[in-house]
């Protein structure tokens, strides 16, 4: 399955692997949303298996970080592929993608 869910230090991590595009859309919309619903206060997305990425692909991470900050969580993106990158990079959103987890215990 493209999407796999595990736990890593103790918060919901999701790997996305193969393609990220509008054919896949529809599946991964309520699989993606489920996720959030059921992460503590933080969630952790892996794209580094990510082959392929559209614009729709980017629309449902958008929508992740909407949501995520609505029901007041954090989320994080570790391991992006250079596909994600490639759009990231051609789009301008490297601040909106952080790409990193949150710094612990700094002010």
């Amino acid at each position: 399955m493209p999407l796999t869910q595990s736990t890593r230090d103790g918060h919901l991590r999701l790997l996305v692997n193969g393609g990220f595009t509008i054919f896949q859309a529809a599946e991964y919309k309520p699989q993606l949303l489920g996720v959030i619903d059921n992460a503590d206060d933080m969630l952790e997305v892996d794209l580094s298996g990510v082959e392929e990425i559209d614009t729709t692909g980017l629309q449902l991470l958008l929508l992740m970080k909407r949501e995520a900050a609505l029901q007041y969580k954090q989320l994080f993106f570790n391991g992006v592929s250079p596909a994600v990158q490639s759009l990231i990079d051609l789009l301008h959103l490297q601040d909106v993608f952080e790409t990193q987890a949150p710094l612990q215990g700094l002010a």
